[in-house]
């Protein structure tokens, strides 16, 4: 075991603390699928059966918020038992969650999606009907603040969401690697300027933000029926569109193999249809490829070309569909 792993006395000394008493057993718990930036334990004390998370990284969030907000929601999350800001071994924060037993969802290319995607439009449009009173923002732990933490060139904290989304930042480093020409750059640049009237539009929302159509962040029984969404970690207050986009990255403008998902039955259970190749679709496409594709594909690769030729033609559509006003 590395050093940097807590190791299982480690482990019930945190859950001792949290809980007042010591649990009567506890074994390190891998999850199959899913992040890995907490070190996780499973409990047990007498029948009740719990899951301690210990984060990996001081400082870093758990959302707490986030899921207190679904909680009273009624969206199906964990019952939080508690909760420390800084009880790991090293002053990382650590959260005890009621063990929910269900199977992770994680498939690939040509095998069924593992749960009802409308079912999964309809807990989602849930999430994104929860407001948030406050700034464009990561929503952190509670009560959630003003943060340093950013993410991909964007964020951490603004009251425009146009400006939440630093293309400045992106236009340099791809036209540093000659991903970009200048004038592309420039044009990617620009970019939120150009769309500033539809961005505008957009109140701040509870967005999830991590995936949660798949790598374990969902939990479902063996019919396939979600028992419960987890991993706030990324939870954010922003444009609903932004999350959706990912939606249409994954499993419509990708053109390689995926993994099987029926888009309209999540869209129908969402119960709001959108346009992704409408300005904004197009513009939160090209956040997607610029702030994180682009930062991994290797552009001599099918997918590097594709990401790369693709941003360029979403520069030059966006020119094209400009306003007047805006040129």
């Amino acid at each position: 075991m590395s050093p940097t792993t807590p190791s299982e006395n480690q482990g019930l000394l945190v859950a001792e603390s949290m809980l007042g008493h010591r649990p009567d057993r506890l074994e390190a718990f891998h999850p199959t699928f899913g992040g890995d930036d907490s070190h996780a334990f499973r409990l047990w004390v007498g029948t009740d059966q719990m899951l301690l998370k210990i984060k990996r990284r001081p400082g870093s969030p758990v959302g707490i918020y986030f899921h207190r907000r679904l909680r009273e929601a009624g969206l199906p999350v964990p019952e939080m038992v508690a909760f420390a800001p800084n009880a790991g071994p090293n002053g990382q924060a650590c959260v005890i969650w009621d063990w929910i037993e269900g199977r992770p969802t994680e498939w690939g290319a040509g095998e069924p999606c593992p749960y009802d995607e409308a079912e999964l439009g309809q807990l989602l449009r849930r999430v994104h009907d929860l407001r948030f009173d406050g700034p464009f923002c990561f929503l952190g732990d509670d009560p959630p603040s003003p943060s340093s933490f950013s993410y991909l060139d964007i964020g951490p904290v603004t009251d425009s969401w146009a400006e939440f989304f630093h293309f400045d930042r992106a236009a340099r480093r791809l036209f540093d690697k000659g991903y970009l020409s200048r004038s592309e750059a420039d044009a990617l640049a620009s970019s939120p300027q150009r769309l500033r009237e539809e961005l505008d539009r957009a109140e701040p929302r509870l967005l999830h933000m991590g995936d949660v159509m798949h790598h374990g962040n969902l939990l479902v029984d063996q019919r396939g029926r979600i028992v419960a969404i987890l991993d706030y970690v990324e939870s954010m207050a922003g444009d609903p569109r932004w999350e959706l986009a990912w939606f249409d990255y994954y499993f419509a403008a990708l053109p390689f193999a995926s993994a099987s998902f029926d888009m309209a039955r999540f869209r129908a259970g969402y119960q709001a249809n959108h346009d992704a190749d409408d300005r904004l679709g197009r513009f939160y496409l090209l956040a997607i490829l610029t702030f994180d594709k682009l930062r991994w594909f290797d552009p001599s690769s099918q997918k590097g070309r594709w990401a790369i030729e693709t941003t360029k033609g979403i520069l030059s559509a966006l020119a094209r569909t400009t306003p007047r006003g805006d040129q």
